[in-house]
């Protein structure tokens, strides 16, 4: 069912929103529902994970990351698991549930990455934080 508003005299037009409640029979259980779809609409929409991603990497210290360091974060987010081999001891380890949006996992992708930790990419000067004095330039 679509419902269209169209403006007289404008020729503007506009769809309403669907909805699960039911207008002639109101109840809170409807209202839950509704919400709760749209809650899960957002979570698991494909968009999310590369948002949160690279929101998550410029908290921790990197104001411009790459492209594959911010796909990294999300697919940590996605699959809800992430595989850290260590450079020095050899081994690896895996953080996470395995269940989507794991934080564990997301966290151990920003902090560990190859990016984060690189000391090549520390000497460079567009790499890392800005300094408060060029944020406000």
């Amino acid at each position: 069912l679509q419902s269209t508003v169209t403006l007289d005299g404008t020729g503007f037009s506009f769809r309403n929103p669907s909805h699960f409640i039911s207008l002639a029979d109101k109840e809170v259980r409807d209202a839950q529902y509704e919400t709760v779809a749209a809650l899960e609409h957002y979570v698991y929409h494909p968009n999310t994970a590369p948002f949160l991603s690279y929101r998550m990497i410029q908290r921790f210290g990197i104001s411009n990351p790459s492209p594959r360091y911010v796909q990294a974060v999300a697919e940590a987010f996605r699959s809800g698991t992430y595989v850290w081999t260590n450079p020095v001891a050899g081994g690896s380890t895996t953080f996470g549930a395995g269940q989507y949006g794991d934080m564990a996992a997301t966290i151990a992708a920003v902090l560990l990455d190859r990016e984060a930790r690189s000391v090549t990419l520390d000497m460079d000067p567009s790499h890392g934080s800005l300094n408060e004095p060029l944020l406000k330039v």
